[in-house]
């Protein structure tokens, strides 16, 4: 029997995520959110996630997306902009890094201050991954790795999606950006073997971020291989009022529909496939 993992990112970001989260665990395959402790409905998802103790909350570390810091942008002046908030994508960040603008340290004490936040809310955490897999680039991977070990967390996300998936049917630039992904992944595998870290046999989700549709869903569940899975999802209640908050793209309420579809739990139900969340790995 396949075990798969279907994770709802992006939880506590927005009061239309945090409906569709617990309405698809309530219906039975979502049993898997990250919980960012940054984001602007934290208080609502982690209240709502102490009523369903089967719903497993990992932390998803955030250095990007515009967002708010945890601590005050004054205790962090090298991971924020004017405004306060943290850089919209990776590109900047990566740049920031790449010309010594970043202050580690503050990272540390930023990612410290998020993990915190979370492991004291009473929740069932049972993971670390992060927004746009930040905690795969080298330096961050370092950090992620010590603090996972001071809150004696195991289990994380390693998004090493298959070079050769969609490699002819996504476009170039997502194809190009899971490439690069998926080499600082398994490069990471590495560290995880070392330090007896959780993770999956597969991951899913990188060239369908923000459109993990029906089909590009029911797609993966028929073609997966023998092993646990994860497989990424951005649900949400009302495309329509998330994208007046958010530019990135997403078809977060196809992606809510997906998840609650009749037909994909039939699916997986003919694939002999058995959801899970992190927290029922060894």
């Amino acid at each position: 029997m396949n075990r798969v993992i279907i994770n709802a990112d992006d939880f506590g970001i927005h009061t239309e995520v945090n409906r569709a989260v617990i309405e698809a665990h309530e219906q039975g395959l979502l049993l898997s959110t990250s919980l960012l402790a940054s984001g602007p409905a934290f208080d609502e998802a982690a209240a709502l996630a102490r009523q369903y103790p089967g719903l497993g909350v990992g932390i998803h570390l955030c250095l990007v997306g515009a967002l708010p810091t945890v601590l005050s942008p004054k205790e962090v002046p090298t991971l924020v902009d004017d405004n306060g908030l943290l850089p919209e994508s990776y590109v900047p960040l990566v740049k920031h890094m790449w010309t010594g603008r970043i202050d580690f340290e503050q990272v540390y004490r930023e990612l410290d201050a998020q993990m915190e936040k979370i492991m004291s809310a009473g929740l069932n955490v049972t993971h670390v991954d992060s927004h746009q897999h930040m905690h795969m680039l080298p330096p961050v991977w370092k950090i992620v790795q010590a603090l996972m070990k001071k809150y004696g967390l195991h289990r994380l996300r390693i998004p090493k999606e298959s070079y050769s998936f969609k490699v002819m049917a996504a476009s170039p630039g997502r194809v190009m950006g899971r490439d690069g992904l998926t080499y600082l992944a398994r490069k990471a595998m590495s560290d995880v073997k070392r330090l007896r870290f959780t993770t999956t046999d597969y991951f899913w989700g990188m060239v369908d971020g923000g459109h993990m549709t029906e089909a590009n869903l029911a797609h993966i569940l028929r073609h997966m291989p023998f092993g646990v899975h994860e497989i990424m999802m951005h649900p949400g209640r009302s495309t329509a009022v998330l994208s007046q908050s958010f530019s990135w793209g997403y078809h977060w309420e196809e992606e809510f529909h997906a998840l609650i579809s009749p037909r994909i739990r039939q699916l997986m139900k003919e694939q002999n496939i058995e959801p899970i969340h992190y927290g029922q790995l060894p």
